[in-house]
């Protein structure tokens, strides 16, 4: 189980910055890609940015996920981690 708390933690260890409806998102590839892990009560949302907007990729629960010895944040639905 990974609280909100440590799920911030680790985001920011990884690069992940606070957008401004608090939201944490993640700038690749010289600003071609943008990914966005969209905090909720209960669960997140990785979503990416196409040319339609935000679009989900996975979600999990806090209470699912973890955060492996490799860094990654596993336990999401249609499991693959996140780094």
């Amino acid at each position: 189980m990974v609280t909100r708390e440590q799920l911030i933690d680790w985001a920011m260890q990884n690069g992940w910055t606070l957008d401004q409806q608090a939201h944490l998102q993640k700038v690749e590839h010289e600003g071609l890609r943008r990914y966005r892990l969209r905090l909720g009560r209960i669960a997140v949302h990785y979503e990416i940015h196409t040319h339609a907007g935000w679009v989900r990729v996975r979600s999990g629960y806090f209470k699912d996920l973890t955060i492996t010895v490799n860094g990654e944040l596993v336990g999401w639905t249609g499991e693959k981690g996140v780094s």
